[in-house]
């Protein structure tokens, strides 16, 4: 049986997005900053990054400062 957390998690809860500030330059007319992003996320060695693929540049990396996340 899921807990109440657990099914939150399985649900959209972002308040705030990402993007990379050069590809909102960009931004063709007529497109959101969701359709027009190209972001890669995933695991690294200290945490987790963003990396903006259009113009192959940091959006955010998060040092977990040698703490392991759960998910990992």
């Amino acid at each position: 049986m899921k807990t109440k957390k657990q099914d939150s998690f399985l649900k959209k809860n972002i308040v705030s997005f990402l993007h990379c500030k050069q590809c909102l330059k960009e931004l063709p007319a007529g497109k959101s900053p969701a359709e027009w992003s190209a972001n890669d996320v995933g695991w690294t060695r200290e945490g987790l990054q963003v990396w903006c693929r259009r113009h192959e540049q940091n959006i955010v990396h998060i040092d977990f400062e040698g703490q392991q996340h759960p998910a990992a």
